[in-house]
């Protein structure tokens, strides 16, 4: 997503326009810089094609927090009409969504990290359960 990021931060400082920034999230490199032209060098049954484009692309979607990244950078270099394409799922628009202070109704469905029995910070969970997060 930074690469993808840059280029929209590029094109809006010096553009002499609005600038929307719809991304399509997945995860391509500079071998594979287009969702179209991803290659899954680990996935062991044919593919259609032989390759994830257009019905096995799961494995390349970015996920919220790469996607809440990516709306604070293109909101910081001034990008006003943000959103998500191809491959986005609610839970990646509501995470853009939140990440510039909004809070849509959806957000009543996002997790609450705090309460998880290991990784959470909450008061009342059990130590050893938080001490057993270096095993997982």
């Amino acid at each position: 997503m930074d690469d993808i990021s840059d280029r929209f931060i590029l094109v809006r400082a010096t553009g002499p326009c609005p600038v929307a920034a719809l991304p399509v999230p997945y995860r391509t490199t500079p071998e594979q810089p287009t969702f179209q032209s991803l290659r899954d060098p680990v996935c062991e049954v044919p593919l259609p094609g032989d390759r994830p484009f257009p019905t096995a692309l799961d494995p390349f979607i970015c996920n919220r927090y790469e996607i809440a990244a990516f709306a604070r950078r293109a909101y910081d270099a001034g990008i006003r009409y943000l959103g998500v394409c191809c491959g986005a799922g609610p839970h990646h628009l509501r995470s853009l969504a939140e990440e510039l202070g909004r809070r849509p109704p959806a957000s009543q469905y996002s997790p609450d990290m705090s309460k998880h029995y290991a990784l959470g910070t909450d008061p009342s969970l059990k130590r050893f359960n938080q001490a057993y997060v270096q095993k997982l």
